[in-house]
């Protein structure tokens, strides 16, 4: 297969690309659509506003028309929040960007809190109607959303619900707050100011020193910062318990199993499993790694410190590209094809800079946007994989329509943690020493304890703070006592003064309360998959005669629409099964079997 990849943008470390926002948005603030789409989006909500009182009387034939206005509607919101999201994430010291943002999420919200009346007068329907509108063929198109909407989670009143929209947007001031902050914290290091992304990159520094001094840096800035940030996170925690009230959710984690369309027995099943594998995974791994290092014991700056890590040159951007997408070739020719043609068209952001915010992620979309903070490191290929993972999977999920596409996000994850495995896997065929494996090994086993029981961890803190704050406001103190407490028992160390105040750098549970699991759920999905993979030659006479990949890519393009459980039988895997959490599980305990065997072929143990 030729490996030789075509693609563009400058691949210096001195002129990274930037996004170009214009390809699916605006130009800058000042582009003369944004007015026009604007006045679009209020005119399609004055002409579905007609609608109300009638859905009952419609023939299907017209709820097709209202349907395809709606998706309109849905469309151009996400065109100019999207924008309004990506241009402030890059500009987050600047107060006009600020408020523009701040303005179109209040102007699209004034738009969609009087059309709350689509979802309840559709789930008010009588049982003949519905059975009328999900048998004709004039609404096939969203049968998966009508479905989904006929389950009667809309059953509570419009009035509640209209309540709960006009407030969101006081409610998202605060991760507003939260999100500004972070980008504008200084750090001191080595006698430079470093941002936020800057400084998380030297706790994964080869020294030693280096990487305590970081971690004491964080832990010190988060904490002259604390009164802000508890006061953020309380405020979080408030707003999401009179939601869950308004919304006679029984628990804080309620709305996010029936978002991801997992029951509370599969989620208790899941987090029971990787809590009792603490002791023989993550703390065993870091007690190894301690041998390794020739100390007692790690610190919580050594985590994704690598004892046998090769060295490595610093890699542009070209390099990042070919090796990313040598690894999709390696899987499917037409995977790799999705994938070039996203990094082709201009929508990747790739260096850190002032005002950016710190980490990555992927915007969905027939043109999914990405956001990096690229600096060169092995570290960085595996969170580009990562990323273009989920570009890949939210362009092939869009073709099902944008009502239908309601992939959980404990889906969202899966192919993305799969793409890190195809890095992985061709980085081990390309290995030519024991040494260079063992290495290669290490990294992955930190990357899959960081992504499953590390974010275990954090669910069990999140677990903890939303019912602790039921009884009134958390201290610094007590959310510092908590986090220390839950990451302590799954690494299987104190993490100890100088990282207590590190859960203020988690920016999924200020922004996306209960999204921390979804790592953890796809991790174990995606490695049911890879030791599905693995054995697919071997069994494949004994299965359907399809090609993994094939299935593979029908398997993302339906993450909207069916459950995971159905999803994954194609593949010959049993998600029903008692031991599906510890399939998932012993693909780690085996890749620690081959470290220790390696580590001590090599002479370091």
């Amino acid at each position: 297969m030729d490996k030789t990849f075509k693609v563009h943008g400058n691949g210096s470390s001195g002129n990274l690309p930037a996004w170009d926002l214009s390809v699916a948005f605006y130009s800058d603030l000042k582009d003369p659509q944004i007015e026009e789409d604007k006045k679009m989006l209020k005119k399609l909500a004055k002409e579905i506003s007609l609608y109300r009182d009638e859905i009952v009387y419609l023939e299907p034939y017209e709820l097709s028309i209202l349907l395809r206005k709606y998706e309109s509607l849905i469309e151009l919101s996400r065109k100019l929040s999207y924008f309004a999201h990506l241009y402030s994430d890059t500009h987050k010291t600047d107060e006009e960007v600020s408020m523009f943002r701040s303005k179109i999420r209040e102007e699209i919200s004034r738009v969609f809190e009087n059309l709350g009346f689509i979802h309840f007068e559709l789930n008010a329907l009588p049982q003949w109607k519905m059975y009328e509108f999900v048998n004709h063929p004039k609404l096939h198109r969203w049968l998966p959303w009508l479905l989904s909407l006929f389950s009667g989670y809309w059953a509570l009143s419009e009035g509640v619900s209209f309540i709960i929209n006009k407030k969101s947007i006081v409610s998202s001031s605060w991760d507003r707050l939260y999100d500004e902050t972070c980008a504008s914290l200084k750090f001191r290091l080595n006698g430079k100011t470093l941002n936020e992304a800057e400084i998380e990159k030297k706790i994964h520094s080869n020294d030693a020193k280096t990487r305590e001094r970081a971690l004491a840096e964080m832990n010190k800035v988060y904490r002259e910062n604390a009164h802000l940030f508890t006061m953020c996170y309380n405020m979080i925690l408030k707003d999401k318990s009179v939601d869950d009230e308004l919304y006679g959710m029984s628990e804080p984690v309620a709305d996010s199993l029936f978002e991801n369309h997992i029951s509370k027995e599969d989620l208790l099943a899941m987090v029971n499993e990787v809590t009792d594998s603490y002791i023989p995974i993550s703390q065993r791994f870091y007690k190894l790694m301690a041998k390794l290092m020739k100390v007692d014991h790690i610190g919580y700056a050594d985590r994704c410190y690598n004892p046998v890590e090769i060295p490595e040159k610093k890699l542009s951007w070209t390099d990042c590209i070919t090796k990313v997408l040598t690894a999709y070739a390696g899987f499917s020719p037409e995977y790799l094809a999705y994938a070039a043609q996203i990094i082709n068209c201009g929508t990747i952001d790739v260096p850190p800079r002032k005002g950016k915010v710190s980490g990555a992620y992927c915007i969905r979309g027939q043109v999914p946007y990405i956001l990096l903070n690229f600096t060169g490191s092995n570290n960085d290929v595996r969170t580009f994989a990562h990323e273009l993972g989920h570009a890949v999977h939210f362009v092939l999920a869009a073709d099902v329509g944008i009502l239908n596409n309601t992939t959980p996000t404990a889906l969202a994850e899966v192919a993305s943690e799969f793409a890190e495995n195809l890095v992985f896997k061709q980085q081990m065929s390309e290995a030519t020493t024991d040494r260079e494996k063992l290495a290669l090994l290490i990294g992955r086993v930190q990357d899959m304890i960081n992504s499953i029981q590390r974010q275990i961890a954090f669910y069990k803190f999140e677990e903890r703070t939303h019912r602790e704050r039921k009884k009134g406001e958390l201290s610094t103190e007590r959310l510092n006592k908590i986090w220390r407490e839950e990451n302590s028992r799954c690494l299987g160390f104190d993490v100890g003064k100088d990282a207590e105040c590190m859960w203020m750098g988690i920016s999924h549970i200020f922004g996306m309360p209960y999204y921390v699991y979804s790592y953890a759920f796809a991790g174990l999905v995606v490695n049911n998959l890879i030791k599905a993979y693995d054995k697919w030659d071997e069994n494949r006479e004994f299965q359907i005669q399809e090609d993994f990949d094939d299935l593979y890519i029908d398997m993302l393009s339906n993450t909207g629409v069916e459950d995971f459980k159905s999803l994954l039988e194609p593949f010959g895997i049993d998600a029903k099964s008692p031991d599906f959490w510890s399939n998932g599980l012993s693909l780690i305990t085996d890749y620690i079997d081959e470290i220790e065997k390696l580590a001590k072929s090599e002479g370091l143990l």
